[in-house]
């Protein structure tokens, strides 16, 4: 059910609007390039060695890049292994 109370003035909520959508835009564009480069290197360390490409086991455990994320974020929640695999699932997706 819709509060009946009083409505913000239309051009006060347009004008919020626009302004949280430019700061989104900011945001997103300013972390893509990171956040790329981030998931790179995630599929890079759980993938083989450079020097035996058929391995079957990685460089870094899936685990452990899970454990570092964790180490480095500075709210501790860091990533979970499952969200790791769909990284690395992403990324070697063409």
């Amino acid at each position: 059910m819709r509060n009946p109370g009083r409505q913000p003035d239309p051009s006060e909520r347009i004008a919020a609007e626009a302004e949280f959508a430019e700061a989104a835009r900011q945001y997103y564009e300013g972390i893509a390039e990171p956040t790329r480069r981030f998931h790179e290197a995630i599929a890079k360390a759980s993938g083989p060695p450079p020097s035996e490409p058929g391995m079957d086991k990685s460089l870094v455990t899936r685990q452990r890049i899970s454990e570092i994320t964790k180490e480095m974020d500075p709210t501790g929640e860091g990533l979970t292994v499952y969200a790791i695999r769909g990284i690395v699932d992403a990324v070697r997706t063409p």
